[in-house]
């Protein structure tokens, strides 16, 4: 199954997680490129706190055909739309 792979390290300042970078990001982000595809949030790949994925998710949502959680082999959907 192919998946649109999103890695929050994007979100990151050279690798740390600062609050107002990530919120500057992710607002930068297009999210749009998204649009009705299966989502995959790459977890563990990065230290970032949990409401952030939630955050991440939350963007998805709206847009994504499916959003996963986990990596390419073992992932949880977390949501799915009611189309797909």
């Amino acid at each position: 199954m192919a998946f649109e792979v999103l890695d929050p390290g994007v979100f990151l300042d050279n690798g740390l997680f600062l609050e107002d970078f990530f919120f500057d990001s992710a607002k930068k982000h297009d999210w749009l490129k998204y649009e009705n595809k299966k989502v995959l949030v790459r977890g563990c790949s990065t230290i970032i706190p949990p409401w952030a994925y939630m955050y991440i998710t939350g963007k998805l949502v709206p847009v994504a055909k499916s959003v996963r959680f986990g990596n390419e082999h073992d992932n949880v959907v977390v949501f799915r739309s009611a189309t797909s």
